[in-house]
């Protein structure tokens, strides 16, 4: 008698329930991300200073195991006021608090070794939070500069992940992330600059200005990733954190976004007229 036909199962992939933590999680995050950053003022300048903290409080978990509690106070409390300064203060003062905090921080951490980790973390965060916070908010067309800022750095970050995966090729910097390629990096920089060349042009500007500017802030994107890979890497850890169920830290969120916002930020600063309705250089 003929043995009965096994029953196929479909197997359970490991990576579902991550998955929906990641989809779950972006549905909640996003909209309200999107809605404060159209609200703008204190309301903007108060949710980044709360993702500041954890920021903050990440790199120096990740950066030194058995920190004591100043050390997180320093690096959470310079990255919070930065923020909370930018929205109102001259940029002077809040150059000044960042280097004070820094310096701070790098006296604390002096007597156990890696003041420049505690310095690298503590100036990075503290600078890209305020010039995001400084984007948003300094004149009448933030809110359209940031979302040029967002459009770069997602559709850099996006394209570069899904056009890697898809196609792979030779590896970007292994020694950073093994799973980067320089098929991923050159979409990420094509898809970054069409979508600053659009955003640009309903702002009322010029696709090529648009186009230009995306260049450098998206190439930042991509070295804001690596930059991030790198020091996970050097700390023996596979996220930041744990605190954005499905994605791992803040900091593993928002790694592209800082260093971009910071090009962002000094290239308007530098020449304010790039921006459409900006005051001539």
């Amino acid at each position: 008698m003929p043995k009965p036909l096994p029953v196929l199962r479909r197997p359970k992939a490991p990576g579902d329930a991550l998955f929906l933590k990641r989809i779950l999680s972006a549905l909640i995050l996003a909209p309200l991300a999107l809605g404060l950053t159209w609200w703008g003022g204190h309301a903007f300048s108060i949710f980044v200073a709360a993702f500041a903290a954890a920021m903050g409080w990440e790199w120096v978990s990740m950066s030194e195991r058995t920190a004591p509690p100043r050390a997180f106070a320093l690096a959470t409390g310079t990255a919070v006021g930065a923020a909370l300064l930018a929205t109102q203060a001259p940029v002077g003062w809040v150059v000044f608090w960042i280097v004070c905090g820094t310096i701070g921080a790098g006296f604390d951490r002096k007597p156990r070794g890696g003041v420049g980790e505690a310095v690298f973390g503590v100036a990075y965060i503290a600078s890209a939070v305020a010039m995001l916070v400084w984007l948003r908010g300094h004149d009448a067309y933030g809110l359209d500069r940031i979302i040029y800022v967002f459009a770069v750095v997602w559709a850099a970050d996006s394209f570069a992940y899904l056009v890697g995966t898809w196609i792979g090729g030779p590896k970007l910097l292994p020694q950073a992330s093994p799973n980067k390629t320089w098929t991923g990096f050159i979409a990420g920089l094509t898809f970054g600059v069409l979508a600053g060349a659009v955003v640009m042009y309903f702002a009322g500007g010029s696709l090529w200005v648009g186009g230009a500017i995306a260049l450098p802030v998206a190439m930042s994107a991509v070295i804001g990733d690596l930059i991030m890979s790198l020091a996970k890497r050097r700390f023996g850890v596979k996220d930041a954190g744990s605190l954005i169920p499905g994605h791992g830290g803040v900091l593993d969120r928002v790694d592209a976004l800082m260093l971009a916002a910071l090009m962002a930020g000094f290239l308007f600063a530098l020449n304010p007229s790039l921006w459409p309705g900006g005051a001539p250089s």
